[in-house]
Parts: C-alpha cells; sequence; structure tokens
C-alpha cells in the first residue's frame, strides 16, 4: 500500500498554479492588442482577424486570430498558440518569463481595441495600425502615448532647447524647415513628468522608457523614422555630449526606412551610413536618399522597399574609413544579386581639400552640392549580372499579350495604351494543362506578391519567381510605351550618295524652280508661288523666326494635296501632322522644337487655336496647373512652360477667319479657276497610265530621297540684311505691322535656303550670310502677287471673284433689259445656273459681300419668293495700294546708290 502510495502520481502544486495564472491571464489579455504591441497589425475579416504573419516572410495574409478564444494560427507556416505561446515565441522567453511579461503590460492590452479618432467620432480606414488601446488602472481609463505624439512632444521640446538647436547647428543643420519638415526632436528628460503611471508600462513596451522609468532617448536629438503615410514607426537618437553610446534605437529590430517616400518618387537612391549623413544630402538638395542604420544596417524592409517602389539604381555613400568601404563593398554585392544598378562613392574632401569622414563632417566643412553631383556622375556604373533576368518570348494579337517563360505562360488583356500610375490587367497563366485567371494591377507590389502567392499554390512553383515574372512583363510593357510616346525615329546618318544628291540640289541655280517641278512630279499641278511658299514654310522650322501659312479656300480645291505634297518632302521625323486634337494635347507632345506643325481641316476650337497663337507669337506655351507637393502634401500651383518652335500650316472652308490667327500667318488662296481645274483633270487621267507606275516606281522615290537629305543638310544660319532699311510698306491697316515683318522673314527663308549659293562670312566671330538680290526677287514675286494680292483686302478672295461674276451678269441683264446696273435684281440660283459655282460657296460669300454693303438685299419678286439681290454700284472692289513696296529694280537702284554713298565716305 505504501509502495503503491509512493510510487503513484503526485499534484504539482506549483504547476497548477501556473495554469491556474495562465488562463486568468488569457482571460484578461486581448490576443489582437498584443498583436499590435509586436507591431503586427491585424484586419477584421467577420468574426476572424488576419494580418501578416511574423514568423515567416509573408507577403500575402496568412495569419488567422480568433479574439473571441484567445488563439492564432498561420496557414502558411503552421504556427499556432494562444497569448502566451505568442510571447514565448515573439520575446524568446520561457513559459514563466512569458507570464511575467504579459502581468506587466496586461493592463494595456486587456481591453477592446479603440483608435482614438474613432472615440471622436471619426471614420478609420482598414489600414490604420493599432497604436491606441484603452487601459484600465484602478477603475480608471488611461490612453497612452503613441510614438506619433512622442515625436511631436520631442518636437517642441527641441524648439525650447537653445543647447540643442546649437548642436544642429554646430553639425551645418542651419534652416529650421529640416526640422520641421522631419520632425527632429530633443529629449530633455522632461517626458516623466507628463505621464500616468498606467502609461509608464506602455512606454515601456514602446521603448520610450526603461524598466528603471528613465528615459530612453534623454540627452538626444531625436530622428522619428516615418513611414509613407508620416507616422512614426521608429526613432533614432544622436547623443549631444560625448556620453557613450552616441547613438541610439528603440529596443528590438529596426523598424521602417528614413526618408520613405523618396523611394517612390525617384529610381535612384543614395543609400548612406548613418540617418544624420542622410539628412547631411538632404540639406545640401539631394531629395532621393535614405538611410541605413550603420555598417551592417541595411535592412530587409530596406530592400523590400527599394523592390516595391521599383528603384533602378542605388548610389551607396558609406563613409570614408575602413568600416565604411568594407560595408559598402558587401552591400554592392548584395544589390547586384537582387538585379539592382549599383554606384559606390564617399565623401572625399571638402571645398577646402581637407579629408572628411562622412556627409556631415562634408556639410559642417562647407562641402558644396556641385562636388556630390561630380563624384555620383563619375562613379563607375555597376550592372548586374545578365541572367538575373529571365528569357522569355512575348506575342501581342488582338490586343493580347502572351508572354511564355520556362513552362508558364501569361496572357495579359486589357493592357491601357498609356499608363502611368497604375496598370490593371486581367491575367490568365498556363501551366502544364492547369489555368489560373485573375485581375491586378502590375504596379502595385501588394498586388503581385498576392498574385505570386495564389499562383505558386496552385502551379507548385515559387512566388518569387511569379513576381519576377510579372516584373518583366511590366518593364515589356513600360518599354513599349515609351517606344509609342517617342515621335522622333533614330535618324541614320546620311549617306555620301545621299549628301552628294542633296548638296547639288541646294547648290543649284534653279533651285525654285526644281521644287516646282518636284511637286508637280508628285501630283500637284499649277500654283507654283503657293508651293514655294509652303515648302519655304517648311523649310523655316529650322529657324528662330519661322513663318506659317493659313490655307483658305472652298473645299476640294487642293489645299490638303498642297499641304500633304510638301510633308513628303520633309524628314518624318521633323514633321507633325495633326487631323485632331483635345485640348490640352499640344502641351504633351515631347518636343515641339523646330518642327513643321500640320493641323487638318478640323474644326478646332478657341482653346487651340489660342495656344497655337501663343506658339508662334511667344514661341511657348505655358500654362498654370494645381499639383501635390510629394512633402507636404498641400496643393500649389505651378507654372509649367513647353517651348515651342515650330513652322505651322493650317487650312479652312471658313472664310470668317479670326483676325488674331490671320494676322499670324501668311494668308493665301488656292487657285480655284477652270484653267486650274482643267490642269487637274489631266493629271488625273494620267493615274492609271504606265508611265505613272513607272514614275511612282524610280522618279518619284529619288526625288523624296534628294529634299529628304537636302533639308538635314540645311543648317542654322545668320542671315543678314543689309538693304532691309530701304524697303518701304503700307501703313493704312494695323495689320500691315506684321505683315511688313512677315515680308522681312520671308526674306530671310529665302536666304536661308539658298545658303549654299552663297559665301559664308564671319565678323567678330559671327558666322553668316548676306541676303541678296536674287532673295529680294523670288520674296517679293511670293509676296506682291501671291499673299498680299489676297490679303489686302478685307474682303476675301473668293468674295472678290464672286463680285466681279455679279458685275458681269447685272451688266449683261442691264443692256438687255436697258436699265441701271444697281437696278437690275437677281437670285442666288440665277447666279449659280449662270456661273456654274456652288450652292454654299455662292451663300456664304453673298452674305459676305451684303455685309461690307457691296450688295443689297430686297424682298422677292412675288409672293413667296425668297429675297434678291442688287448691286449697289458698279465700281471696283478695291486693294491696298503695294506699289509703295520697292520693286527689285528699284531695290537694285538704291543698293547702287548706297554703294556710292559708302565709297565717296
Amino acid at each position: 500500500m505504501s509502495k503503491s502510495r509512493l510510487t503513484a502520481k503526485t499534484l504539482k502544486v506549483t504547476g497548477l498554479l501556473e495554469e491556474l495564472e495562465k488562463d486568468n491571464i488569457k482571460d484578461r489579455v486581448d490576443i489582437v492588442s498584443l498583436f499590435q504591441e509586436f507591431d503586427v497589425y491585424l484586419t477584421q475579416k467577420g468574426k476572424s482577424w488576419t494580418g501578416l504573419c511574423p514568423f515567416h516572410e509573408d507577403k500575402n495574409p496568412s495569419l488567422s486570430v480568433d479574439r473571441e478564444k484567445g488563439l492564432y494560427n498561420c496557414f502558411g507556416c503552421g504556427e499556432a498558440g494562444d497569448v502566451v505561446t505568442l510571447v514565448e515565441k515573439m520575446k524568446h522567453l520561457s513559459f514563466k518569463e512569458a507570464l511575467s511579461f504579459l502581468q506587466k503590460i496586461g493592463r494595456a492590452v486587456e481591453a477592446p481595441y479603440t483608435p482614438r479618432s474613432a472615440l471622436k467620432g471619426e471614420k478609420i480606414p482598414e489600414s490604420t495600425p493599432l497604436e491606441v488601446a484603452k487601459l484600465r488602472d484602478s477603475g480608471k481609463t488611461h490612453t497612452p502615448f503613441t510614438l506619433n505624439e512622442i515625436a511631436e512632444f520631442y518636437h517642441k521640446k527641441l524648439y525650447e532647447s537653445k543647447e540643442a538647436r546649437k548642436y544642429l547647428e554646430g553639425r551645418g543643420f542651419k534652416d529650421p524647415a529640416i526640422f520641421t519638415r522631419f520632425k527632429l526632436g530633443f529629449a530633455d528628460g522632461s517626458l516623466l513628468d507628463v505621464v500616468s503611471n498606467g502609461q509608464r508600462e506602455a512606454l515601456k513596451v514602446l521603448g520610450i522608457l526603461r524598466e528603471k522609468d528613465a528615459e530612453h532617448l534623454a540627452g538626444c536629438i531625436v530622428f522619428p523614422i516615418l513611414d509613407e503615410n508620416d507616422q512614426v514607426k521608429s526613432m533614432y537618437g544622436r547623443r549631444t555630449s560625448e556620453t557613450e553610446p552616441k547613438h541610439l534605437y528603440l529596443a528590438g529590430p529596426h523598424k521602417g526606412v528614413w526618408n520613405r517616400k523618396a523611394s517612390k518618387v525617384y529610381d535612384e537612391i543614395i543609400l548612406t551610413e548613418s540617418i544624420i549623413d542622410a539628412l547631411s544630402l538632404v540639406a545640401m538638395g539631394f531629395e532621393n536618399v535614405q538611410a541605413c542604420y550603420g555598417t551592417n544596417g541595411f535592412t530587409s524592409e530596406h530592400l523590400q522597399t527599394l523592390k516595391d517602389d521599383r528603384v533602378k539604381t542605388v548610389v551607396t555613400g558609406f563613409d570614408a574609413d575602413e568600416p565604411g568601404r568594407k560595408a559598402a563593398a558587401i552591400l554592392k554585392e548584395r544589390l547586384l544579386t537582387e538585379g539592382f544598378v549599383v554606384k559606390v562613392i564617399a565623401p572625399a574632401m571638402n571645398e577646402g581639400g581637407q579629408a572628411v569622414k562622412d556627409w556631415n563632417e562634408y556639410l559642417a566643412s562647407g562641402g558644396k552640392a556641385g562636388e556630390v553631383k561630380t563624384l555620383i556622375a563619375a562613379a563607375a556604373v555597376e550592372s548586374p549580372a545578365p541572367d538575373t533576368k529571365p528569357s522569355f518570348t512575348v506575342k501581342k494579337e488582338m490586343g493580347v499579350y502572351k508572354f511564355a517563360f520556362d513552362r508558364i505562360t501569361y496572357q495579359l488583356a486589357g493592357v491601357k495604351e498609356l499608363f502611368v500610375q497604375d496598370l490593371r490587367v486581367n491575367i490568365k497563366a498556363v501551366m502544364d494543362g492547369e489555368t489560373f485567371y485573375d485581375k491586378l494591377d502590375l504596379y502595385s507590389a501588394r498586388s503581385r506578391a498576392s498574385y505570386g502567392v495564389s499562383l505558386s499554390a496552385l502551379f507548385g512553383v515559387e512566388s518569387k519567381r511569379v513576381e519576377r515574372d510579372l516584373a518583366v512583363m511590366l518593364e515589356h510593357l513600360e518599354e513599349e510605351r515609351d517606344k509609342a510616346l517617342s515621335t522622333r525615329p533614330e535618324e541614320k546618318e546620311l549617306t555620301p550618295e545621299e549628301t552628294r544628291l542633296g548638296m547639288e540640289f541646294l547648290a543649284s541655280l534653279d533651285l525654285f524652280d526644281q521644287v516646282v517641278q518636284d511637286m508637280e512630279s508628285l501630283g500637284y499641278v499649277g500654283e507654283d508661288l503657293n508651293k514655294k511658299l509652303v515648302y519655304l514654310a517648311a523649310s523655316s522650322r529650322v529657324l528662330d523666326d519661322p513663318i506659317s501659312v493659313l490655307i483658305l479656300s472652298q473645299s476640294a480645291s487642293g489645299k490638303s494635296m498642297l499641304v500633304d505634297t510638301v510633308k513628303r518632302l520633309l524628314p518624318p521625323s521633323d514633321v507633325i501632322a495633326l487631323t485632331s486634337l483635345s485640348d490640352q494635347a499640344l502641351n504633351y507632345i515631347p518636343s515641339l522644337m523646330h518642327k513643321f506643325l500640320i493641323l487638318g481641316e478640323a474644326v478646332h476650337n478657341e482653346v487651340i487655336e489660342h495656344q497655337i497663337r501663343e506658339m508662334l507669337s511667344g514661341k511657348e506655351l505655358s500654362r498654370l496647373v494645381t499639383l501635390k507637393d510629394p512633402k507636404t502634401g498641400a496643393l500649389e500651383s505651378r507654372l509649367v512652360k513647353t517651348p515651342a518652335l515650330v513652322s505651322c500650316v493650317m487650312s479652312t472652308t471658313r472664310p470668317n477667319i479670326n483676325p488674331e490667327n490671320a494676322s499670324r500667318f501668311f494668308v493665301i488662296n488656292t487657285d480655284e479657276s477652270r484653267t486650274q481645274t482643267r490642269r487637274i483633270h489631266a493629271i488625273q487621267r494620267k493615274k492609271y497610265t504606265l508611265l505613272r507606275y513607272q514614275e511612282k516606281e524610280k522618279l518619284i522615290p529619288e526625288i523624296i530621297r534628294k529634299h529628304h537629305a537636302a533639308q538635314r543638310l540645311l543648317g542654322k544660319v545668320v542671315v543678314v540684311n543689309r538693304f532691309a532699311f530701304m524697303l518701304d510698306f503700307p501703313d493704312m491697316l494695323m495689320r500691315t505691322r506684321r505683315d511688313h515683318d512677315r515680308f522681312i522673314d520671308l526674306i530671310a527663308c529665302v536666304c536661308f535656303f539658298r545658303q549654299f549659293q552663297k559665301q559664308r562670312q564671319e565678323a567678330e566671330g559671327l558666322a553668316y550670310v548676306d541676303c541678296d538680290l536674287e532673295d529680294y526677287k523670288i520674296a517679293y514675286d511670293i509676296m506682291i502677287h501671291g499673299v498680299l494680292a489676297s490679303t489686302m483686302v478685307e474682303l476675301p478672295k473668293s468674295a472678290v471673284e464672286l463680285y466681279e461674276e455679279l458685275r458681269l451678269l447685272a451688266k449683261e441683264r442691264a443692256k438687255k433689259e436697258k436699265l441701271e446696273v444697281r437696278e437690275v435684281s437677281f437670285t442666288q440660283r440665277e447666279v449659280r445656273e449662270k456661273t456654274g459655282l456652288g450652292h454654299s460657296w455662292i451663300r456664304e460669300n453673298m452674305r459676305k459681300l451684303v455685309e461690307y454693303e457691296y450688295v443689297g438685299m430686297s424682298g422677292g419678286r412675288a409672293r413667296g419668293e425668297r429675297g434678291s439681290y442688287r448691286l449697289k454700284g458698279d465700281e471696283e472692289i478695291h486693294a491696298v495700294n503695294l506699289s509703295m513696296i520697292p520693286s527689285p529694280a528699284e531695290i537694285q537702284k538704291r543698293m547702287q546708290v548706297e554703294s556710292e554713298h559708302s565709297e565717296q565716305k
């Protein structure tokens, strides 16, 4: 009996008490709040709470927590347990130590989570961190400080401490704005005066207070480490005295990345050895800086941040000492392995030629940002091994991209042609007969990670491999987008044969005759002056003062044919041809410098026409836009200017063009005569002849090749006009102010086009060519017989032509019926039948003649008839007298007189 009693199991009182204590703690401790204490933030999904598992590298939330039962379970790695198990694993404690830990912080985690903003009635997004919990102490609730509030407290103390500010000024930080931007603070030891006993325990958990109630960062300049939402993740302290240790962090693993937002904006990031070094570079104007936590302080969070933000180049800028150089070399190899382009720099000497150890010493000793930029530019660029990028093939069929990688094929549908911030696609993955459909945003790191986990579970491949495939596909789509946005293809250098062709053409004395003949070979007959003017306008795009042309004629008159013919003779990279455009489209063309801009017969609104006028007059486009400051988030207005130096050609059928437009263009009309119509008919009949096919095969390609070569040989050259002061010009109309200026520009354009027929001259280092009498002859012919003949009358040329037809009709009827010319009445139908002109053309121009009171309108001749018209007189419509513009012969005489006067002097 005794033996039996001695060998039987005995009750261990100590273990029972521990189990009872454990049950008591489990009943009091809220497991969701406890996870928050370890910086694991959970989101409620029905009755359960989910989040990223802290026990393995989790990208897709696989941790499930039952708040009521106080249990957790990870579907990814299998970890499971209760509050005690959680503390044992997170703090690496024994069972008894875990119970003791929970007893100490129990008050901080026993109440259900209630955010402070929720107490105010504000709506809380799901992603709000669990930073605030209710505390109960002796029946009284206490709300602990958060790291944000601690940072704000320290920030205010910085401005109260002259010693702290003096310390920062001594380190080179003299602009208070940088203190505010990065919430710099000073821990003066006064925090204990404003916290309660209940709050002290919570502050110990945060690491702000030590076990003996001393401030951990007392006597330190405090650098909060903010996340992308400006929430404080951790803190770094730098002692202002020489007391060791000089560098302090909050307890536990490093959290967050200092200057987190930088990698979201820049694709090149400078990594420094310390936070104060990074702040020093920011003070010098470098915004693309992030900080490591010492020589071995490049964390997995740093790496993931660089990957998530798709940073391409990392510049390591560690200290210029042996530990710094060794750490930079190790980090370089790691970054190369991860697929980043790497540069290595280190501070060398300041402006005075003194060696410095780190960037803060460089700043404090007067170092300049320009030297740092030079260091970065001169640093060797090391790229990752080529095999880090998986091989793949891609096809595009019916708008669907098919990417084939090793064993896995991805099909992407719904890819936008232009994308910037997001790229949502429908994706289908196929492997060994298995298919997986999903939707994701290729620009979202979370979306890529979630898709990788889902696909890896189905296909049995590594999720990292899937993420890498997605990144490669995104890079390919970005390259395609960038190519599509690039309007300037790469130009090959001219061959010797092309150079010879172009030079022979530009040096020939019959240069303009060849232009006319070549355009006729391309199919545009007649209208020699218009051909010369539009071709000159296109060539003038190279100059600083190009000329522009507005073609005004009725439909089917050949406006588009004229422009298209000239367009074929220009290098495609120098032409921007638009048939329609949105209000702000011109602001987003990559380059508007030295382009030939063709705007078709689309109806342009006033916004676009105003932009065109600004381009032609001010040589730039400017607009005021509202942008969000990436640092502060505040909205601000910013003036965006785009240089624009173009030669513009527009065409329209509307006779009532805006005077503001007309005064900036050479306004011309196409030849609407029957003679021109016969010429057009004649060349149209050759369309299907054998000769025309042969010309298309051999002659026309050579003509185009010759003109392309010539246009590329035309170089920007200074044009000097020595006889400009000898000119006279009509001054009765206000518009002649611009007409005169355009005439001067036209002479310069002719001289520029004939530059290879002139001797280059030089004066005081300035190379130039002189305008000669031949330049004036060509410009005078175009201006007098082409442009001014139709524009120096307020009425459109078409209205003048109709008026002359009406005079002939009225004279015939007056003679036949023995009436005065002004007594003869006629209808639009009679005019149409007599002249053969179109109805809309007659109606539009008749309205103009009535407005200008050359024609009067009266009632119908019989009941029910429309109104009839009568001429108000039988006189010509006089244009402005152009005789005062000197002819080439007169200019020659004036030049001779000027030359004689110069010789006499």
